[in-house]
């Protein structure tokens, strides 16, 4: 009997864990006050105390009832290539394979712990076999118990087991979590992972951040409209707000509050705040309170024990005056211009004709186009608490006229130069040269552009049109009979003359009482004269009186038509030797009767006004 009684206590002592459930905690976690990750590097270990394991460790390739400490899962070629939990560095993690006998594979106490106070423990759990192992059907999963102890190790705190896990399609971690409440006088406990599966094919596990965090409730700040924050403007006056801490979980039975107050540093304690109301003091600065709360008044300075609430923030909204883009804005000659502000986000921008009061003549905007020149006044407002702003912006609007400037076309000879001037002084310049000045100086063909600009910014453009006399070109002279023709290579406005005197637009003469032609044609811009000569006579460079029948007499060939046409012929110091009315006998090389030596002589030939002089050579 003894022994059946026996045997019914342990059953239901192990149907009443089978049903434990896990659970995390249902109000707020504080802070992490133990952690494990088991470390980062690439090498494995260091091994566990033997107080913490049973099990054998392994460098590598884990076997039942083996583990080993890496940031390598793949212990075996059946396990998952994957890092630790959070996926750190060469994080590490505890990969255990299960043992033959279910039983503890970790434990460890926890220390620094607040009496009567409840706790939240965690951890992350994955089955390291991978989707394509060995087992099949036959696979044993992974399942942990998880049991938290008082520090003396005889009453169970609180327990729970996963449900058991077969391999997952890709690598999974999963957390599992308990939440207990240390018994009065403790401040410890002892963490304790049983492998509720048995060795073999599978079964397969790893463990990584294991955490302990204190759990409260769940408390936020009210005010006296239910809000969490109150805000006013930066014109209000200051103002005391009655805040209530106000818990929405029922995790603490009988929660002890501190008030904190922050002004732009750090929370501080504000001395005998310990209710769950609290009056602050008239307020005109951005402030803000939370409350810590803790299961019981001594452990309020503890931070393994306390949660905080959520914040409450007071806010005196100072609404950011707007930026007007120009100043001022200017209109050029009466042209509609928009007058515009920049804004911080959240804002909206109104405008007015008036510092104070007047009439709003464009709503929500941060642009506003008129043509009426003056003074605009923009006021922001925060369209989240409607403040508006403490003043309003002036935008000043005015009207300019653009400078008057001169445009003007210019022909030019080659090589001369043209004075573009825009006549319009004290202005910037933007030539389309590149120059800045108000007159440059060109000599080349174009179109040149000058955008002229005053001190308003206001701007006109003087455009010059330069064009360069094209000179004409003299390809030939054909003369007929006694008519000459001057024939170009080229067209325009040209004009011709053989005289020098007098000019013609037609370009043939009779030449009948000229013995030389100089043919001239000019531009109709008179920019310069294009001359050839053309001698209706054949004067000889040279004779030789010696009676042999071949140029024995100094003869002009054609001067037979000019019957009137009188020579001279001078030695090289001007002497008069011989005068020649009859031209078509020509000079024999006779002075007085007598042979005149080898020599240079100078000859004028007279007909009507005209007059040609030269030099010719008497060779013996």
């Amino acid at each position: 009997m003894i022994k059946s009684f026996t045997f019914i206590l342990l059953l239901l002592f192990n149907l009443a864990f089978a049903k434990a459930q896990l659970g995390f905690c249902n109000g707020q976690s504080g802070a992490v006050i133990f952690s494990e990750d088991f470390g980062q590097g690439t090498t494995n270990g260091p091994a566990l105390p033997n107080s913490v394991t049973s099990y054998t460790f392994v460098n590598n390739g884990v076997q039942d009832g083996e583990y080993t400490i890496s940031s390598n899962m793949q212990q075996l070629g059946s396990f998952w290539d994957a890092p630790d939990h959070t996926g750190n560095p060469n994080g590490k993690m505890l990969i255990v394979n299960a043992d033959f006998n279910a039983g503890i594979f970790y434990q460890t106490p926890i220390s620094g712990l607040c009496e009567n106070t409840p706790y939240e423990f965690s951890s992350w759990v994955i089955n390291v076999l991978s989707s394509n192992n060995p087992c099949g059907a036959n696979e044993i999963p992974i399942q942990v118990r998880f049991e938290i102890w008082d520090s003396t190790d005889t009453t169970l705190l609180a327990d729970g087991v996963m449900n058991p896990r077969g391999s997952d399609p890709a690598p999974s971690w999963v957390r599992y979590g308990l939440t207990f409440t240390t018994a009065t006088g403790q401040n410890g406990c002892i963490l304790k992972l049983i492998n509720e599966g048995i060795g073999g094919c599978g079964n397969d596990l790893a463990i990584d951040d294991i955490e302990f965090r204190p759990c409260g409730d769940q408390t936020s700040i009210i005010n006296a409209t239910g809000s969490n924050s109150t805000t006013i403007c930066e014109n209000d006056p200051g103002t005391s707000v009655i805040l209530t801490a106000t818990a929405s979980t029922s995790i603490f039975s009988t929660p002890a509050y501190q008030w904190q107050v922050n002004t732009g540093g750090n929370f501080t304690d504000i001395a005998g705040a310990t209710n769950s109301t609290y009056t602050t003091p008239v307020l005109n600065t951005n402030t803000a309170y939370r409350v810590k709360v803790a299961e019981d008044a001594v452990n309020l300075n503890n931070s393994q024990c306390i949660n905080f609430s959520e914040i409450f923030e007071f806010e005196r909204i100072i609404v950011d005056l707007a930026v007007s883009l120009s100043d001022p804005f200017i209109s050029c000659n009466g042209e509609l211009e928009d007058l515009i502000v920049s804004i911080s986000p959240g804002l909206e921008a109104n405008w007015y004709d008036s510092p104070t009061g007047g009439t709003l003549v464009n709503e929500d905007s941060i642009d506003y186009s008129t043509t009426v020149p003056g003074t605009y006044y923009v006021e922001t407002r925060d369209i989240a608490s409607g403040c508006i702003s403490s003043s309003r912006v002036p935008v000043n609007y005015i009207f300019e006229d653009s400078p008057v400037v001169n445009s003007e076309d210019f022909l030019i000879c080659p090589g001369d130069t043209a004075f573009l001037d825009t006549q319009s002084p004290g202005n910037s310049y933007e030539w389309s040269t590149g120059e800045t000045t108000s007159i440059i100086q060109v000599n080349a063909a174009g179109n040149y552009i000058c955008e002229v600009i005053n001190a308003a910014g206001c701007s006109s453009t003087a455009i010059f049109n330069v064009e360069v006399v094209e000179l004409p070109i003299i390809e030939e002279l054909v003369v007929n009979d006694n008519q000459l023709t001057i024939v170009l290579e080229n067209s325009g406005n040209f004009q011709f003359s053989i005289n020098g005197r007098d000019w013609t637009t037609t370009n043939t003469f009779d030449i009948t009482t000229f013995l030389q032609v100089v043919a001239r044609v000019r531009d109709d811009q008179g920019c310069d004269v294009v001359t050839q000569e053309f001698l209706r006579i054949d004067i000889p460079k040279y004779f030789t009186p010696n009676n042999d029948g071949f140029n024995d007499t100094f003869e002009i060939r054609g001067i037979d038509r000019f019957p009137q046409a009188r020579l001279e012929i001078f030695d090289r110091y001007g002497k008069l030797l011989n005068q020649i009315n009859n031209l078509e006998v020509g000079w024999d090389g006779l002075y007085r009767n007598q042979p005149l030596p080898s020599d240079d002589y100078w000859f004028k030939l007279y007909y009507n006004d005209q007059i040609i002089s030269g030099h010719f050579a008497l060779k013996r």
